[in-house]
C-alpha cells in the first residue's frame, strides 16, 4: 500500500513516515500544498494523510481541486 502524508511539521511527517514504513507501508512525504497537489495529480496513492493548515494550498484547497 502507498501513502502519501501531507505535512508541513517536520517532525510530524517523520514520525508518521516512520510508524507506517515501520508496518511495511511505502510512504512518500510532501510538506507544502503545491507539493501534495502536483503528487496527487501525477502518482498514484492508496491513502492520503493530508493535513489542513499547509503553506500555499491548504489541504481543503486541496481537496476542492482533485
Amino acid at each position: 500500500m502507498r501513502i502519501l502524508v501531507v505535512e508541513d511539521e517536520l517532525k510530524v511527517a517523520n514520525a508518521l513516515k516512520e510508524g507506517l514504513e515501520d508496518e511495511r507501508y511505502e510512504v512518500v512525504v510532501a510538506q507544502t500544498g503545491e507539493d501534495a497537489f502536483f503528487r496527487i495529480t501525477t502518482e498514484k496513492f492508496d491513502l492520503i494523510l493530508l493535513d489542513l493548515m499547509l503553506p500555499g494550498r491548504d489541504g481543503l484547497q486541496i481537496l476542492a481541486s482533485v
